[in-house]
């Protein structure tokens, strides 16, 4: 009963100051209407475009879109952008007069730019602005720059794996060298050329009684230097197989080094926005009207409250 009757009080009391109430809501509202005009503030429009990452390694457990999440927010691209585009003097921000300059600069640029991942492990990079050109600007130069910056992380390993290669292709050549004279000199100074057809042609000479002395000298250096020979050739082979190996991956660095490539394909390229994204004027109106029909009717009660305590 009790809870009837406080309903039935607030009725009485809403239709008693209904006038008051409406007329407040409607002021409420044309003002609202009016302060959110160009007049008081600037419209932005909104651009977007959306990227799949490419051509990059995921990195310990973050995916290839958390990486280039992160890489796109990089203060580096930031600044990039910024100085490319004049930024300083699109948000009015004095660089030299301005103590805070930086801080500034990039909090406007960070409440106007937002990068977020999709559902779809793509990554969403959206900008707002009074100019819808530069809007569509921002994102554009933020994807070159992207590319640009992990370009230049691939190349900058590129190089310290290629300095690493090189040196093993410099040592393995000093080896190679090293055994293929120690093979010549054994093959020169003890006339060791091929096993098998000096064995037999120097056996067949013994047995026909010629050359027994050249015969007998070649044979014995084969069974004093035979060994030492085969070693040796047996370590030049492999020696030669680690060069090419070695090779082919210092080449394959060298393609790395002086490659260009993208690092992410544009899914939805920007375009200038013909309609502007803010502020959204009736929600600016609604709130308006019905904050200050909130604040109306809580005056009323302290009001009608006052009277019949004094009553």
């Amino acid at each position: 009963m009790e809870n009837n009757f406080k309903t039935t009080d607030l009725l009485t009391m809403v239709l008693k100051w209904k006038w008051h109430l409406l007329a407040l809501a409607l002021i409420a509202g044309m003002l609202g209407a009016v302060f959110s005009s160009p007049f008081f503030i600037k419209p932005k429009y909104k651009s977007y475009s959306i990227l799949y990452p490419a051509n990059i390694k995921a990195i310990s457990d973050e995916s290839e879109s958390e990486q280039m999440l992160e890489i796109i927010q990089s203060s580096d691209i930031k600044f990039k952008v910024i100085e490319e585009l004049d930024l300083y003097s699109h948000y009015k921000i004095d660089e030299e007069k301005d103590k805070e300059a930086v801080f500034n600069i990039l909090s406007e640029f960070d409440k106007n730019v937002s990068v977020q991942k999709t559902s779809n492990e793509g990554i969403k990079i959206t900008a707002l602005d009074e100019n819808p050109q530069m809007a569509v600007d921002i994102i554009n130069s933020m994807i070159k720059y992207y590319d640009e910056l992990v370009l230049k992380l691939n190349v900058t390993k590129s190089e310290e794996i290629l300095e690493i290669y090189k040196k093993e292709k410099d040592l393995k050549i000093e080896e190679i060298d090293s055994l293929s004279n120690s093979i010549t000199d054994l093959r020169m100074k003890y006339g060791l050329l091929d096993l098998t057809s000096q064995v037999k042609t120097y056996t067949e000479a013994i047995n026909n009684g010629k050359n027994i002395n050249e015969a007998k000298t070649v044979l014995g250096n084969w069974k004093e230097y035979g060994t030492e020979l085969a070693k040796t050739d047996s370590l030049f082979s492999y020696a030669l197989r680690n060069y090419y190996t070695i090779n082919t991956i210092y080449e394959n660095t060298v393609r790395d080094v002086n490659k260009f490539q993208t690092y992410c394909h544009v899914i939805s390229k920007p375009f200038p926005a013909d309609k502007k994204s803010y502020p959204v004027r009736w929600i600016i109106v609604l709130f308006s009207a019905l904050g200050t029909l909130l604040f109306g009717l809580i005056t009323v009660a302290i009001i009608e409250g006052s009277k019949n305590s004094k009553n």
